[in-house]
């Protein structure tokens, strides 16, 4: 089965990319839009109150991806690379380009019996009248229902040449898995991630 191209997978998905993503983005999160992307502003919890419960979440597996979604990034005057949950530390001033190709997508969600988007937007909606302070903080802008993760991945570089990318990464301070996860080298230039569900690539959401 062909490779399907990342912006196709986002339309497809109707899911909207983190371009800066961090842990703290997860359902319940507020987001603003800005020239750099969308920036963590705080969660509904603070503004909302409910019980810990109302507020619960679960990983699920997304079946989204049929087959394997594929992003390439230039890395031209680049020596690191932080993307989709994976940070490599240096040693890629040789490296022209990585192609990231996603196998596995988790999704986390509210639990069942936790909130929904149609438990959430009167809640919100109430602060206009009730609460005008509140309701500037969540005003345009960007409420989390649903943040997706490249669970699975294989990262592979282009090089000029027979490069070991491999030793001058490690050499540099080496790859991870942001938050943690699995990672292992296939060869010189390439290495798979697994267990890659702390640092989203995109969500799912409502605009106030």
């Amino acid at each position: 089965m062909a490779a399907v191209a990342f912006p196709d997978f986002l339309k497809k998905c109707q899911l909207l990319l983190l371009a800066v993503s961090n842990a703290d983005t997860l359902p319940g999160a507020v987001l603003d839009k800005g020239k750099r992307g969308y920036m963590y502003q705080g969660h509904l919890k603070d503004l909302l109150g409910q019980e810990e419960a109302f507020w619960e979440t679960e990983l699920t597996e997304a079946e989204i991806a049929q087959g394997s979604v594929e992003r390439e990034f230039s890395l031209e005057g680049r020596s690191s690379f932080t993307e989709m949950g994976v940070e490599v530390k240096g040693g890629l001033r040789r490296a022209k380009s990585a192609t990231v190709a996603i196998t596995g997508v988790h999704a986390l969600t509210f639990a069942a019996g936790a909130a929904t988007k149609f438990k959430v937007m009167p809640l919100v909606n109430a602060l206009r009248q009730q609460d005008k302070p509140k309701w500037k903080m969540v005003n345009g802008r960007w409420l989390v229902f649903e943040t997706y993760y490249a669970s699975e991945a294989t990262v592979t570089f282009a090089t000029d040449g027979n490069v070991n990318l491999q030793a001058e990464v490690e050499a540099a301070g080496g790859a991870l898995v942001q938050g943690g996860g699995g990672l292992a080298w296939n060869g010189k230039r390439s290495f798979t991630i697994t267990e890659n569900d702390k640092v989203p690539f995109a969500f799912r959401g409502w605009q106030v």
